[in-house]
C-alpha cells in the first residue's frame, strides 16, 4: 500500500470514527431533551387532569408556582 492511500485510509476512519460519536453524543442529547419534555407534559396534564396541583407541580418541575402557571397559560 503506497503511502498516500495509507493516510487516506486513516482520514476516512478518523472522519468514520468522528461521525460515530457525534451521532452518539446527539442521541444522548436527544434523549435527556425528549425525557424533561416528557415530563413537563406530563405535570400540565395531571393539572389539566385535577390529580396534581398547580403549587406541587411547580414544586415537582423545580420551580415557583407563578413561573409553572406563566408557563401553562402559553
Amino acid at each position: 500500500m503506497t503511502f498516500y492511500m495509507e493516510l487516506r485510509r486513516r482520514e476516512e476512519k478518523g472522519r468514520e470514527e468522528g461521525r460515530a460519536e457525534g451521532l452518539a453524543e446527539g442521541e444522548a442529547k436527544g434523549t435527556i431533551k425528549g425525557k424533561a419534555e416528557g415530563r413537563w407534559t406530563t405535570l400540565v396534564e395531571l393539572v389539566h387532569d385535577g390529580l396534581l396541583t398547580m403549587k406541587e407541580a411547580a414544586k415537582r418541575a423545580g420551580m415557583t408556582e407563578e413561573a409553572f402557571r406563566k408557563l401553562t397559560m402559553h
